[in-house]
């Protein structure tokens, strides 16, 4: 195998790398980055790494120097009362010391044989961030729901290895006046049909620090995985003067050469099926530094400059310096911007008039007021990005864009006259003339046009114009649409108010029939242009020609020459007004 090079079995890149460096830190278990064929069949190779880990307090941090690999393994942690009476919490570390110098990240304890063992993240680290556990990570819900933590389990579920993220462990640290001590053996081993001849020194070490030892071996096994030509031997002992065929048989007296036999027997394995192991190994301990200060316990988080530009010079001021609510400057943003907050877990889009509405990352973050100019373009008051927690203004200042097109007419007559507008958003309009159409359909003929959907909330909180952010998007759009509004309609009881059995026709135009009772065929046909139009707008990515397409846009409404956010607008108003109307005309006029 082209890997199983004199340098890779010596860890020659293994032992370049420092956890101290590395983003996600291990502090239990084992894990096998490789683990080919059993062992002892040629062509066996496994690369382990196990880890041992304990947080050690500032004032005894020469006293851990003492301590290697053997002290660190990962053993149960369970309380037990010592000789003199005294108590030691499961967490102490070193196991069993008469004096505790730090404590373990890692939980673990052995039941019996019919359950895993239990493996926990310490309470106190889970408590102190706020995290939950959900699958194989811990999360940050206040940090939009960030990894902090994480685990691997093998086939039965078992927890096997579980590292963390530096930055909120060195945080913790800093808190707690401690480092992380980190003890951890790698092993790189292969079975072989020859040996490879490597020069290795006849001590089989390559490095023999006190924390950092390197060894490499290459040892004759058989098809057992012993040494080739191993010896053996039996021993065997029993008393005699003991009667066993006695009801009660009594072994109390003491064992003499008088009252026991022996037997032993020897021997050499002959295997003759000959293959080498390889083996590579390294012990090392490390240390991992806290940071100088706590920032991220409780409320608090990292100092962070932010940049944003707020005017027409294009300077770029840092968002700090809008941390006041007096501050008078307004940002602008892509529409982009929409998409990105509301994907997060919790996120949440809604609308007060046609150009406003509120929006947040967070079930736990007030919605920010938001409005859309006449671009497209999201703006926002300065001071309400500014005041967000950290995680969220990273996510609105990447997609702040310079200032174009002016601020929401709709948001400077709310925050700055006290004017709200009395519009309604297309987003609004179109979930309230479903309701409205549905209702009258009850009132008028006691049937539900509308069936059920499984994504029915996925499917309305998708419907934004702010997914129309480039061509593809408005199509996606039209066809979520469709979704929530044509494909729902039930022909069944379309046909039920026409009084037929069946047709040929489909759902638009039996409810265009119905429509056509309640006024005349003409105006029912033209009204019902712009679902028409979204049914075969839904086709434009990969049927549609441009001809045909324009014509879409046509019985739709859509300038084609306006930002595609407008589109979008136009797209969604336009069909909420077709069922509004239509339900407004069923609902008021009789069918003829």
């Amino acid at each position: 195998m082209e890997k199983l090079t004199q340098a890779w079995f010596e860890l020659v890149d293994l032992r370049r790398r420092s956890f101290s460096r590395s983003v996600w830190i291990p502090i239990y278990g084992e894990d096998y980055a490789i683990n080919e064929l059993a062992y002892p069949k040629v062509g066996h190779i496994h690369e382990l790494l196990a880890v041992g880990a304990a947080v050690i307090f500032e004032k005894h941090r020469q006293e851990a120097e003492s301590l290697d690999w053997h002290d660190f393994s990962q053993s149960d942690t369970v309380p037990f009362v010592d000789d003199q009476g005294e108590y030691h919490l499961a967490d102490h570390f070193p196991y069993g010391a008469a004096s505790s110098m730090g404590f373990r990240l890692v939980l673990s304890q052995y039941t019996n044989s019919l359950h895993n063992k239990t493996v926990e993240l310490h309470h106190d680290f889970r408590m102190a961030y706020g995290l939950i556990l959900e699958d194989n990570h811990w999360l940050k819900p206040s940090s939009g729901y960030e990894a902090v933590a994480r685990r691997k389990r093998d086939d039965t579920g078992k927890t096997t290895f579980i590292e963390v993220r530096s930055e909120y462990l060195r945080d913790y640290l800093a808190a707690r006046n401690a480092a992380l001590r980190l003890y951890y053996y790698r092993e790189r081993r292969a079975v072989m049909s020859e040996d490879p001849g490597f020069n290795w020194p006849e001590d089989n070490s390559l490095i023999d620090d006190p924390h950092d030892r390197c060894q490499v071996r290459s040892d004759k096994i058989d098809s057992s995985g012993d040494f080739a030509g191993a010896t053996w031997a039996v021993f065997g002992s029993w008393r005699t003067d003991v009667d066993p065929s006695e009801d009660v048989p009594d072994f109390s007296n003491s064992e003499t050469q008088e009252n026991t036999a022996y037997s032993s027997r020897r021997g050499k394995r002959n295997d003759t099926d000959i293959r080498f192991r390889i083996t590579g190994e390294m012990w090392r301990g490390e240390w991992i530094e806290p940071n100088e200060t706590t920032c991220r316990m409780g409320y608090d988080e990292p100092e962070e400059d932010l940049f944003v530009i707020s005017d027409v010079d294009g300077k770029r001021t840092n968002l700090k310096e809008f941390n006041f609510e007096e501050v008078g400057k307004y940002l602008w943003f892509s529409p982009n911007l929409a998409s990105t907050l509301i994907a997060r877990r919790g996120g949440h889009l809604e609308w007060y008039t046609s150009e406003t509405g509120g929006i947040s990352a967070s079930p736990e973050t007030s919605p920010v007021h938001f409005g859309v100019n006449h671009l497209g373009l999201i703006t926002v008051y300065a001071y309400d990005v500014a005041r967000l927690p950290l995680w969220q203004r990273r996510l609105w200042v990447a997609q702040n864009l310079s200032p174009d097109g002016g601020v929401s007419a709709e948001l400077l007559e709310a925050q700055m006259r006290c004017r709200p507008a009395a519009t309604k958003a297309a987003e609004f309009l179109l979930d309230y003339a479903i309701d409205w159409i549905e209702t009258a359909f009850q009132e008028k003929y006691s049937v539900k046009i509308f069936r059920d959907h499984d994504e029915l909330s996925t499917l309305q909180s998708s419907i934004h114009r702010f997914r129309a952010t480039d061509r593809s998007g408005l199509l996606a759009l039209a066809k979520d649409m469709v979704k929530l509004t044509i494909e729902r309609i039930e022909k069944r009881q379309l046909l039920n108010v026409l009084q037929l059995q069946r047709s040929d026709l489909g759902t638009l135009k039996l409810l265009e029939q119905i429509w056509a009772k309640h006024t005349d065929q003409k105006y029912a046909k033209a009204s019902m242009a712009p679902l028409f139009g979204l049914y075969d707008l839904r086709l434009a990515d990969a049927h549609l020609s441009a001809s045909d397409l324009n014509d879409c846009y046509l019985r739709l409404g859509i300038d084609s020459s306006a930002n595609l956010v407008s589109q979008a607008e136009t797209l969604i108003k336009n069909v909420a007004n077709t069922f509004g109307t239509a339900g407004t005309e069923i609902k008021n006029r009789e069918a003829t």
